[in-house]
C-alpha cells in the first residue's frame, strides 16, 4: 500500500466535455455470478459523437450480462457482441449472435446494468474529486501521450467513497472488502484521465458479483469523431 497517509488532492479536468471520444474497459472477474462460479473478463468499447454514442460490450462473461438484460429472449442466443446506443431517437440495446436483434427497453433496468460498465461512467466513478487522492509516481509516456502517473491508495480510496455524495461511487464501496493501489495516468497538457487500472474484492451489483475483479480503462481516442449509427435492425425494434 501506499506509504503516504497524507496523499494529495489529484487535480483533474473533467473529459465529458469532448464532442467525441473513444474508450475501453476491461473488467476481470474471479469469483460468484449469481452465485455461481464464474471466471473471465468483460470488454466494453465506448464511442460518444456529438449526442450520440454507444457502448460495445463483449468477452466470456457476456451470456450472463446478456441474461439480464434480455431475460428470456436471449436464452434463444448465444450473442457475441451486445451494443447499448444512446441516440436522439432513443435508447437500444442490440444483440449481436446468428442474427441481431434490436431491443427498445420500455425500463431503465436493462440500459442501466450496461451504462454503469461503460467507460465512461467507471472512469468517471474512479476519479471523483472526493476520492481522486494520491502520490506523483513522475511524468511518464503512455501510448505515445506524455502524462503524470499518480498512485492511489486503496485504503484511502475505500474511505473516501463510502462517504461519497455520489450514489453509485457510495454502492460501490459499500460492497467492497477491499481495494488495492490503483494507478491513475493524466494528460500532461489537458489535466484530464486517460487511463486507470485498480483491483478489489467485494461485490459488483451490475454484474451481480462477488469475488475479486481488476478494472483497466483507457481513454484511446480524443475528438475522433467516430461514426455513431442505429443500425437496420432497429428500424423495427421488440419493445421490452
Amino acid at each position: 500500500m501506499v506509504t503516504n497517509s497524507s496523499a494529495d488532492f489529484i487535480p483533474l479536468n473533467p473529459f465529458m466535455g469532448f464532442d467525441s471520444l473513444d474508450a475501453l474497459a476491461v473488467l476481470s472477474v474471479n469469483g460468484l455470478i449469481n452465485s455461481k462460479p464464474a471466471q473471465g473478463t468483460l470488454k466494453g468499447l465506448l464511442a460518444i459523437n456529438g449526442s450520440r454514442r454507444r457502448v460495445t460490450v463483449s468477452g466470456s462473461l457476456l451470456g450472463e450480462i446478456a441474461a439480464q438484460i434480455g431475460g428470456s429472449l436471449v436464452g434463444l442466443f448465444t450473442p457475441s457482441t451486445v451494443d447499448l446506443y444512446h441516440v436522439p431517437e432513443g435508447a437500444y440495446i442490440v444483440i449481436n449472435g446468428f442474427f441481431p436483434v434490436c431491443v427498445k427497453p420500455d425500463t431503465p433496468k436493462a440500459v442501466t446494468v450496461l451504462e454503469e460498465m461503460s467507460p465512461e461512467s467507471l472512469l468517471a466513478m474512479l476519479t471523483r474529486s472526493d476520492v481522486a487522492r494520491g502520490t506523483l509516481v513522475g511524468q511518464e509516456t503512455f501510448n505515445g501521450r506524455p502524462v503524470k502517473h499518480y498512485l492511489i491508495d486503496g485504503d484511502t480510496f475505500l474511505a473516501a467513497a463510502k462517504k461519497s455524495s455520489d450514489p453509485q461511487l457510495r454502492a460501490f464501496a459499500e460492497g467492497l472488502w477491499s481495494a488495492e493501489d490503483a494507478h491513475l495516468y493524466v494528460d500532461a497538457q489537458g489535466g484530464y484521465p486517460v487511463a486507470f487500472s485498480g483491483g478489489y474484492s467485494g461485490a459488483y451489483e451490475p454484474l451481480k458479483f462477488a469475488g475479486v475483479f481488476e478494472v483497466q480503462i483507457e481513454l484511446t481516442g480524443v475528438n475522433t469523431n467516430t461514426p455513431v449509427q442505429l443500425p437496420p435492425s432497429c428500424d423495427n425494434p421488440i419493445a421490452m
